[in-house]
């Protein structure tokens, strides 16, 4: 098959999360979880702010329904992370009763300068923190009042990050699960439940990757020219759009947009050229947003745009010119487990479009810029940001 041919860390590590799936479900659902807070301080949590940068943030915003369905909280919020530590007052923050709010920063590296600047103002305003990472020896770790080390599996493939945000996203299910146990929103079985809708859901995937994988390698051979993609969710499935756009962006250096089918038609439905820009629309067929999904499609054809549907819905739901792939439905009762795998098209259109034009796996891993300036970490300023309280 000439998609094997090429071949690359996105889609290595795309085939290799059925593989990893009841790893990743130990790993979350075991004891680490249920020493990470005593039920005392799962009741006293009123308020949960859930943040991030780059790929953890979309993480936050796809299991934030979850979070919120179970926790039974006054409010679950997802916040950049700049947000939180610039720009949230400790009036805003709601402090007040014990361990509450509860603040959980995602970072699997758990070096960014703006995660460590999170948890060392939740700290310092009374909050109470936790890190979700896969990394218990780095510095956020240091500053969180507890740690949930997720235990991803060995990645060969340094860069794609596929892996990492599965597993981010398998440790906000158990987290939810946890709260919902404690707090009786769920019944004593639903720790199983939960892993064993995780489990069908994603071997479900396993089933179709094949068939998913040749339609994103045919694709890629058609927008491999292409300069400029835009990501099209709604609700949860922004997230995906944003992870999709994010492995675009660092496997290409293309130029990427993520916005909901609202706000698409009144701002980028404008650009320029429509017939060079790639379009991704994320439609759940469960959603409330579903057909006006189908019209801002509709309208995407119609002006030109070449167009890729990522659906559990029904292909003659759309319009022809549009194309379809359709990814398996989720576990009845556990619509919500969407965003745990619908992004496995998106990111494997990315790794092939980069393979088709020779880009490398990662663009931290080259220096495009005659300077040899462009990996240098005092000019990324990921981890050297200046790290200051405003409170």
């Amino acid at each position: 098959m000439k998609n094997i041919q090429c071949d690359n860390p996105i889609r290595r590590q795309v085939f290799n999360l059925p593989n990893i799936v009841e790893a990743q479900l130990e790993a979350c659902f075991g004891s680490g979880l249920r020493e990470l807070m005593t039920m005392a301080e799962i009741f006293d949590v009123r308020k949960i702010i859930l943040t991030g940068c780059g790929d953890s943030y979309a993480a936050a915003i796809a299991m934030a329904p979850v979070v919120e369905k179970y926790c039974d909280c006054f409010g679950v919020q997802v916040m950049r992370a700049i947000d939180f530590t610039r720009f949230l007052s400790k009036n805003e923050i709601g402090i007040g009763e014990p361990n509450s709010p509860l603040v959980i920063a995602i970072s699997a590296g758990g070096s960014t300068a703006r995660i460590c600047e999170a948890l060392k103002k939740a700290n310092e305003v009374g909050a109470f923190s936790i890190l979700m990472t896969n990394n218990s020896e780095s510095r956020a770790a240091m500053l969180a009042k507890r740690v949930y080390c997720l235990n991803i599996l060995g990645i060969s493939d340094k860069g794609s990050d596929v892996q990492s945000y599965f597993a981010s996203l398998i440790g906000l299910l158990s987290f939810a699960n946890r709260f919902g146990h404690v707090r009786g929103t769920l019944p004593p079985m639903a720790s199983s439940a939960f892993q064993a809708a995780v489990r069908d859901y994603v071997m479900s995937f396993a089933k179709s990757l094949d068939t998913i994988d040749a339609q994103m390698y045919e694709l890629a051979q058609r927008w491999k020219d292409f300069e400029r993609f835009d990501f099209i969710g709604d609700d949860a499935e922004l997230s995906s759009a944003l992870f999709g756009a994010a492995k675009f962006l660092e496997a290409n250096g293309c130029c990427v947009s993520v916005d909901d089918s609202e706000d698409w038609c009144h701002i980028n439905y404008f650009l320029k050229e429509p017939d060079t820009v790639g379009t991704i629309v994320i439609a759940d067929r469960n959603s409330p947003a579903y057909d006006r999904e189908r019209e801002t499609i509709r309208s995407a054809v119609a002006i030109g745009r070449p167009v890729l549907v990522v659906t559990n819905g029904d292909p003659e739901d759309f319009v022809s010119k549009a194309i379809v792939c359709q990814i398996p439905e989720t576990p009845d009762g556990y619509e919500w487990l969407l965003p745990l795998m619908d992004y496995i098209p998106l990111s494997l259109l990315a790794g092939y479009v980069a393979e088709l034009q020779t880009e490398t796996s990662s663009r931290f891993q080259k220096t495009p810029d005659l300077n040899g300036n462009f990996c240098e970490q005092s000019l990324m300023t990921i981890d050297s940001s200046k790290i200051e309280i405003f409170d």
